[in-house]
Order: C-alpha cells, then structure tokens, then sequence
C-alpha cells in the first residue's frame, strides 16, 4: 500500500514539476523568482513593514532577493553603444552583450508609465509575441527582465533601419515596393495566426536586418482576438493616419472589429511608399478622421502619379469598407492579387531571394540608418512611496524571459526518475530482509530482483547515453543549421553580388560600346583631318603668297599710320593751343559782358531819372500854367476893382 501511495505523490511531483520546468506555465521557475523579488520590492518600505509578519517575510527574503536579482541577468550585463530609438513608453538602445559580444536593441519601458497607461500599453502581448512567434518575419526577443523601475526586452538589432529611412533615401518603383509588401503581408499573417491584431501597421514599424528583409516590430498596441476574431476595446490606438475607420467608429463606443483593420493600414503603406503621402492627410487631426469615415470619396491619386492599375486596384481593395475589405476571408485572396504577379519573387521563395536594397554596413554595430536622437534630460515618473501594501509590482511577475536558457531544463528529469526508482527499490529491500533467509523462493526472488536491479542499471546507462548521443546529435544538428543558415546567407549574399557583378558587368560592356563607338568616330575624324590638311598643303604655295602680299600691304599701312599718327600729333597741339586761346577769349568776352551788364544797369538808372525829371518838369509846366491863369484872373479881378474905384 505504501508503495502506490508513493507511486501516487510521485506523479503528482512529477506534474508539479512539469509547471515549474514549463516555459509557457505561469508556475514556472522564472515566474516564482519574479514573485519572490516582487514581494520583496513592494515589502520593503516602512510604513508597509509595521506589520510583523511582513517584516518577518522581509528579513527571511530579502538577501535571496537580491542573490536573485545579482544572478539574474541585468542591465549590467549589456554595454550601451547608441540610442537608437524613443516612443510614447520607452526607448530603445543598441548594446553589447559583455560576456558573448553580440550586438541587441535594448527596449526599455518604465513600469510607472505601464500601470498609469494600462488601457494602451501592451507590454505583455509584445514579449509573448516576440518569445514565441519563432518568425522570420517578426523581431525575435532574446531575453526579457526587470530591476525596479524598468522593464527590459533584448530583441534582435536590425542595422538595415526602418521603412520610413528607406524612402526618405529612395524613390521607391514599383517593384520594390510588391517586394516590401508582400514581406508585410507575411509578417501580419504570422501576428494574426498568433491570434493578435497588430492595430499599428506602419512604415515606421517595418524594419530591414542586414540582409535588407524586412521584419515586423513594435507590438505595444497588439490585442488577442476574442473566440469570434475580434477585439474590442474604446480607445482608438494607434497612429491618426494608418488607423481604419471601424477603429474610428467604435471610439467611446460598445463594438468589435478583427484583423481586417491591419489591411487597411497596409493599403495606407502601399499608397504611401508609391505616391509619397498618406492619402488622407490633413493638417488638422479633425480633418484627417474625417478623411478616413468619407474615404469613398476622398481616396484620391495625383493624376501625375506613375503607378499601375493592379497597384490602385490593391489599395482600393485595402481602403474600402471592413465587410468587403480584401483579406477579410483570409490570406490567399491577398497573396493570388494580379498586383504580386511578377518574374522574381514569390511568397514561396521570397526569404532566399536577394532584396531591392541590401544595406551597406562596416560593423556589427553600424547605425548610419538611424536618426541621431537626443538624450531626454527629464526625470521619469516614478513609483511614489506606498504608505500601505500597494503591489506595484505584482502585475510584472512572470515577465523575466530567456531565450538561450531556461532553468531546470537539462538532467533534472532523469534524476527524479533515478530518485524515485531508489525509493522504490529501497522499500522492496525492505520487505524482502524481512522474509526467512532459509526460504528458497525467497532467495530465488532475490537473485531475479538483482538482475532486474543490472538491468535497469543497464538500461539507465544506455539511456543517459543515449540521451548523450541525442544532445550531442542535436547540438551537431543546430550547429549544421546554423552553419546551413550561414551558407545560405552567404549564398544569397553571393546572389546579390553576383546580379551587382552582371549589372557592373552589362554597365561596362555598354560603356566600352560606347568607347569603340567613340573611337570609330574619332578615327574618321581623323582621316578627315588628314585629308582636309593634304588639301591646305597642296594649297600652301598660294596661302604664302597672299601672306607676302599681305605683309607688304601691312608695312605700308604701318608707314601710312606712321605719317598719320605725326599729323595727328600736330593737330592735337594746335587743338590745345586752340583751345587755351578759347580759355583767354571766353574769359575776356565774360568780363565785357559783366561790364556791359553794368553799364546797361547804370544805363537804365540814368533812363528812370529822366523819365523822373521829365514828370517833374511836367509837373512844373502844369504849375506854372496854372499861376500865370491864376495871375490873369487876378489881374482881371484887380482891373476890375480898380475900375469900380474910378467909377465911385
């Protein structure tokens, strides 16, 4: 009876065990430490630490706490090179692993703003995405952990830059662009395969690897889909000009949309990456969502815009209503569009082909295709100090990750196993030394529990080696592949050099085509210039005699301008002695017409005193006429009286 009891805890062990060593389980050994540590930081204050038992707990854990936390990886453990990135949470560091020297983009988000921001920051979705997409179409997430005030995810770095660097380099043709789409429309088939909705599609979250693939990133605003496909949530995440307008429509409201909204967004890059602009811009946000609700008649191409009727065909089939939105019955009637239809690449050998565009880069670490970004001077928020138990913590238990190795993964089984066949065998030894020694059967049972006792030693032995063969075939197997992953990486890089050699090559040959082309025409020229100087040779004889009769005629014409130039001289001195004469002339005919000014003025003063003194004397004439009158009449008068005297 003991023994099937023992039998019975032993399973139960064993299914205890299977959660903890399960990566996936929220049991496991990663998430147990994380609520040790956890507990430990939102324990460890004063005011939380008046409670006794929390205070024992403290003093119990605290210094495992930071044993785990010291053991742990960490910040410490990267050597940060650029800042390569910032966003409405965090931002993003390339750095250097300084045990293994590998090169990763560093995320990092502040926990405060996780809590304050929950309704929009999905930090959750995006490390369970990139730890377990095993996508090449999706940023791959190495190792993910935490210290008090940040959340850290180390990702692959991707040197190529993002979409948005591409076209600002660029004029993107067509062709790359069916190219870069189609890598999109996988990388969102893996996202919604996974059950997610990206809800943030965009140039700006396209990134190149040093290849020039592309990968999907960012997953912040990623939700799971609902039994039905849907999501539903009141806010409208995402960026204003790639967000659909079933997102729009169901801001502040009750509703649900699926992953057809990802296809809008992806309409919205291929109208972008061809035309240059979102094609419903506005300068206002207002303007913008309205745009997208009336996108029947809104949705515009610049006449001028040198695009195909599948490209257009593709968009409208992307920004249309979501019930008849291209992609909403799945993938294929996405990927069989005329659009994709081309002589290189398809979904099936896209990842082997070359890209339009492989970035050139001199080290693991190049960042030429990153914008310079300055460093924030700010102080981020931080936990305030509790007053009582608050759990800041607690929602990011079970984040830490690690992708190269999880804890009690290796030898653990096979010691339980080996463990409890000692329990087992013991108990058996037991009953056994308790039976007479002198009872043949008894003895006989011994012998074959010995035997089976080599045996299973036997087979354990050739387990473990097996196991050791199977480890060391599966190390052989990774290192092949990834030696098969490295051949084929260079084999495509040799592809791409050997259609850069032939284009070079095919560059040269029409350019020496040119050069003998050139040299032909140089070679008549020169025939040309052969014959047309045999011509003024034979013609030399006459050109000497014209230039005899030429320099004769110039002598004489120098003599000429000899005798000429003496004449000239001559007339120059007369001129200026003519000249000084003038000078004496003008300067004595301006001093007589001064004096004749005067003597005019003196003239017309005299004129006006005797045209005064004749009106005097006018005058005087008028007088003296008047008193000789005047004395007449008074004679008259006297002559009169003395008349009348005589008479009396």
């Amino acid at each position: 009876m003991t023994t099937l009891m023992d039998e019975d805890r032993r399973k139960r062990l064993l299914a205890l065990e299977e959660k903890i060593r399960d990566p996936g389980s929220i049991a496991n050994i990663d998430c147990l430490l994380d609520t040790v540590t956890a507990l430990v930081a939102d324990c460890d204050h004063d005011n939380v630490k008046i409670i006794k038992n929390i205070e024992t707990y403290i003093k119990r854990y605290k210094e495992l706490a930071r044993e785990i936390n010291d053991l742990r990886m960490k910040p410490e453990d990267f050597l940060p090179i650029k800042l390569i990135g910032r966003g409405s949470f965090g931002e993003v560091q390339l750095v250097r692993h300084k045990s293994s020297r590998q090169v990763y983009a560093m995320k990092r988000l502040s926990k405060y703003e996780m809590i304050t921001r929950s309704d929009t920051a999905f930090f959750w979705e995006e490390r369970y995405i990139m730890a377990h997409a095993n996508s090449e179409w999706i940023v791959q997430l190495h190792y993910a952990f935490q210290d008090a005030k940040y959340l850290y995810m180390v990702m692959d770095y991707m040197p190529g830059g993002d979409i948005v660097s591409l076209m600002n380099i660029y004029e993107i043709p067509e062709k790359w662009a069916i190219f870069y789409t189609m890598e999109v429309v996988l990388a969102l088939d893996t996202i919604h395969s996974m059950g997610f909705i990206h809800r943030d599609v965009k140039p700006d979250n396209m990134l190149l690897d040093k290849y020039g693939h592309l990968k999907l990133a960012d997953f912040g605003t990623c939700m799971r889909m609902g039994p039905d496909g849907l999501v539903r949530s009141s806010n409208a995440v995402g960026t204003p000009d790639y967000i659909s307008p079933e997102v729009l429509q169901f801001q502040g409201a009750q509703g649900g949309y699926g992953r057809e909204c990802d296809w809008w967004s992806v309409g919205i890059f291929l109208y972008e990456i061809l035309i240059g602009d979102t094609p419903f811009y506005s300068d206002s946000l207002v303007g913008t969502y309205g745009k997208i609700m009336d996108h029947k008649n809104s949705l515009e191409f610049p006449g001028d815009a040198q695009i195909s009727e599948n490209a257009k065909s593709l968009i409208k089939g992307f920004l249309t209503d979501r019930t008849q939105r291209l992609g909403r019955s799945g993938i294929d009637e996405i990927r069989n569009h005329p659009f994709f239809q081309n002589d290189v690449w398809t979904f099936e050998n896209l990842r082997e082909s070359v890209p339009p565009v492989v970035p050139e880069l001199s080290s693991d670490d190049d960042t030429r295709n990153f914008d310079e970004i300055e460093k924030k001077n700010s102080v981020e928020a931080n936990f305030p100090t509790p007053t009582t138990f608050s759990g800041d913590h607690l929602p990011f238990i079970g984040f830490t990750y690690t992708g190269d190795y999880q804890l009690l993964s290796g030898g653990s089984q096979d010691n339980v196993d080996n463990k409890t066949t000692s329990i087992t065998g013991s108990h058996r030894n037991h009953h056994v030394r308790h039976r007479s020694s002198n009872n043949a059967e008894l003895l006989r049972m011994e012998n074959m529990l010995q035997r089976e006792r080599n045996t299973i030693e036997m087979l354990e032995k050739q387990e473990r080696t097996l196991r050791q063969q199977i480890e060391l075939i599966t190390q052989r197997e990774t290192d092949i592949q990834n030696l098969a992953n490295t051949y084929e990486k260079e084999l495509t890089m040799l592809k791409h050099n050997f259609r850069e050699m032939s284009r070079k090559a095919d560059s040269e040959q029409e350019a020496r085509r040119k050069t003998e082309a050139q040299l032909l025409e140089t070679n008549k020229r020169l025939e040309e210039e052969k014959s047309k100087r045999t011509r003024e040779m034979n013609n030399n004889q006459q050109y000497n005699d014209k230039i005899n009769a030429l320099e004769k005629q110039l002598t004489d014409m120098q003599e000429k301008y000899k005798s000429e130039t003496e004449v000239s001289q001559k007339l120059k001195k007369q001129v200026a002695e003519l000249r000084l004469s003038k000078t004496d002339v003008e300067q004595k005919a301006s001093d007589l017409a001064s004096m004749l000014a005067g003597l005019q003025a003196a003239r017309d003063a005299l004129q006006q005193d005797v045209a005064d003194l004749q009106t005097r004397l006018a005058q005087e004439r008028n007088a003296r006429i008047q008193m000789t009158e005047l004395q007449k009449e008074l004679e008259g008068k006297l002559h009169s009286l003395g008349g009348d005297l005589e008479r009396s």
